[in-house]
């Protein structure tokens, strides 16, 4: 016995060590931070590292002194970096006032200080194709064009223009170049957007301004203060753009401390073609979880490789993320770095970002003073050529790289996607619905199911209208026999019309007819009663389970089982039952004339078309695809919007109330619902904090 239990705990031990050897995230092991990606359900997950850091750079600059002798330097509180197309490496080294040029290997090529005119806290740096160089001369206040062997070619003041007026602030702190040579600008505290200038270094225009974001008090404010009133408010002025970049097709990305588009990627004519995506949303960073702080984010600058892929760095938060080129997550890691004790990898306070030809990452430290380099891991560098092949529409190619990724990590949901693509190109719909499904795809999904169908019609038509003509002429016969013999279609149940509740709830249909006589019956006729309201209760609970059960997965991508059945549910009743409370309440005190029986059994039956029309339209959804979504859509905000006029309606004939008073009602009982669940959250947290205090008090005791 003593054998057999030791030879199972060898098995045991055993077990545990192949399953820790063979743990997909074993890379994570080699670097300070954890790395992130998204599922399907938008639930973050743990990978392996997509980049590892392999070292830092400009640690240490030697630079000739006055004596003529080599000291070395560090970086002062550098703001850019600029990795040009042979993978040199410009800084913007802004407190000692110059532009550190490095090589690939991170060697000093030379610095930049311009000594027949100083340069003067430059922020910004740009090389263009031919070699020409520009710098953000931020204390100077303007733009340095100076070609490859540093000659001065032309200085950018200050734009000039009649739509230009003194109080504009002109403080380059960077700028990009486009293929015609158009120079982008921006400036510190401008709200302008980016100055554009022509390549001569005429002004041209202002280009992508951010958006004024408007709060709710600032309507309020605007629609009751005096002209006097308004003129002593702070003036609303749209955000400032932080930081900017170019790609080789001539979009430009800016990166705003706006609430909404904080990344933007503009056409020619300065159109943000991102302006339905929102980045870094809901992402969380380990360093201000651990030091229990809640830091919002403050993008800083963002870097795209040549597949498109965007990286953008989180000062605050001190995140890095990526993105393809559709805006799709791919990954994410944090990690602070500690002043005086830093580690490689981890930054402090990033503020730029480059992507050099060979895919590696650098992050130049504003507060450490150096760039950390990542370079990609075999799992990062599989699920970017994965991602290249499918945005060129090479999905069998790609199919061997997702396979490959799904066997280092089979919880990345993207994989299953590209590999869905493959088998869609290939006509394998079946499969390819499937795989889209758990990719989380409702588009490919409903597009593969489009396919099924289409077959499945083509396949079957002749059955098909056979058995309509054979419906239609049985359908025919049944009702020429019923008129001649005048017999019931339906068994009557005799049994069922004597309960009274039975009566009470086929009262419904004739309140969908005429719907405030039906609810003025309610209590004068007493056509209504509790158990037909708890009938109707029950079914929309039915309902809302059947809906979100077996709605397809087209027009549900993620279903209530991955959200919670008892919690969707208990929110539901919660919300009503306060209805019914908070109704019957200010009904009473506005003089209203329902009884609670009345505003109980009235609020059941208004949620009849809830219950009618959700059942049949969960379960049809599950032919239709995204062609049908208009029909899909319209029956169901019909639906709403139906059991909403009930409701209206229900409040009108009970309370015996005009148009008026009804839209009063049901605004004082909103707020009053508000005011109640507040209530109830505050009861609930002193009852926990009471409970706590008495448990250490008897702690305190008994010890």
């Amino acid at each position: 016995m003593h054998n057999n239990q030791s030879k199972s705990k060898y098995v045991l031990w055993l077990v545990c060590l192949i399953a820790l050897t063979g743990f997909p995230m074993r890379a994570s092991a080699d670097v300070p931070y954890r790395t992130f990606t998204e599922d399907s359900y938008e639930r973050t997950i743990m990978t392996q590292s997509a980049y590892s850091p392999v070292g830092v750079l400009a640690q240490e600059i030697p630079a000739v002194n006055d004596k003529g002798e080599v000291e070395y330097t560090s970086l002062q509180r550098p703001q850019d970096l600029f990795i040009a197309d042979n993978d040199d490496i410009y800084i913007a080294d802004t407190d000692n006032n110059r532009i550190v040029h490095l090589n690939e290997k991170g060697e000093v090529v030379r610095l930049i200080t311009l000594p027949e005119s100083p340069l003067n806290q430059p922020q910004g740096v740009f090389v263009a194709k031919n070699g020409d160089i520009y710098i953000a001369d931020t204390g100077n206040k303007r733009v340095v064009h100076l070609d490859k062997n540093e000659k001065l070619l032309n200085e950018i003041g200050r734009p000039e223009s009649r739509f230009i007026n003194e109080s504009f602030v002109y403080e380059p702190t960077n700028m990009v170049i486009d293929k015609r040579g158009f120079i982008y600008v921006v400036s510190k505290g401008s709200y302008h957007g980016i100055i554009q200038f022509t390549p001569e270094g005429k002004f041209d225009q202002f280009f992508g301004t951010n958006k004024t974001e408007v709060k709710l008090m600032d309507i309020i404010r605007r629609q009751f203060y005096s002209k006097e009133q308004l003129s002593r408010q702070v003036r609303l002025l749209p955000v400032t753009i932080r930081n900017i970049d170019i790609d080789d097709q001539g979009f430009i990305y800016t990166v705003s401390g706006s609430k909404t588009e904080q990344v933007k990627k503009l056409n020619i004519r300065g159109e943000n073609i991102w302006k339905d995506m929102e980045f870094n949303k809901g992402l969380f960073s380990l360093s201000t979880v651990e030091s229990d702080e809640l830091v919002e984010k403050q993008l800083t600058d963002i870097s795209l490789d040549q597949n498109g892929n965007v990286t953008i760095i989180d000062k605050s938060r001190n995140i890095v993320s990526q993105y393809d080129a559709n805006g799709a997550m791919l990954f994410y890691w944090s990690g602070r770095s500690a002043l005086g004790n830093s580690l490689v990898g981890l930054t402090s306070a990033p503020v730029a970002v480059e992507t050099d030809s060979k895919k590696r990452l650098y992050i130049l430290d504003e507060a450490l003073n150096l760039i950390q380099v990542y370079e990609p891991t075999e799992f990062g560098a599989t699920v970017h050529e994965a991602y290249k092949l499918m945005q060129e529409g090479k999905y069998a190619e790609g199919e061997q790289y997702w396979n490959k990724v799904l066997k280092l990590n089979a919880h990345f949901s993207p994989a299953y996607k590209g590999i869905a693509e493959a088998a869609f190109s290939r006509g394998e719909y079946e499969r390819a619905r499937d795989l889209f499904k758990l990719a989380g795809d409702g588009e490919g999904y409903s597009d593969s199911f489009w396919q099924i169908r289409l077959q499945w019609f083509q396949r079957n038509f002749s059955t098909l209208a056979n058995a309509a003509i054979i419906a239609g002429l049985i359908l025919w016969i049944l009702i020429k026999l019923k008129r001649k013999f005048n017999f019931g279609m339906m068994p009557k149940s005799n049994k069922l019309n004597g309960q009274t509740w039975f009566q009470q709830l086929k009262h419904v249909f004739y309140i969908l007819k005429h719907p405030i006589d039906g609810f003025g019956d309610l209590r004068y006729l007493k056509k209504g009663g509790y158990i037909s309201a708890f009938v109707i209760l029950i079914l929309t609970i039915v309902m809302l389970l059947v809906k979100s059960f077996y709605t397809s997965f087209t027009y549900n991508p993620v279903p209530v089982y991955a959200k919670g059945s008892t919690y969707m549910l208990t929110v539901f009743l919660a919300v009503w039952f306060s209805w019914v409370i908070c109704n019957y309440l200010v009904g009473s005190i506005k003089q209203g004339e329902a009884r609670f029986k009345d505003v109980f059994v009235g609020s059941s039956y208004s949620l009849f078309p809830v219950v009618l029309l959700g059942t049949p339209l969960a379960l049809i959804s599950n032919i239709f695809t995204l062609s049908e979504a208009s029909i899909y859509n319209s029956i169901e905000v019909g639906m709403l919007l139906w059991s909403g006029l009930l409701f209206f309606w229900n409040i009108q004939a009970l309370q015996n109330y005009g148009v008026g008073e009804t839209v009063l009602n049901i605004t004082l009982t909103v707020i009053t619902m508000t005011i109640m669940w507040v209530l109830v959250f505050i009861l609930i947290g002193l009852t926990s904090e009471f409970v706590n205090f008495v448990y250490t008090i008897y702690q305190e005791v008994s010890m």
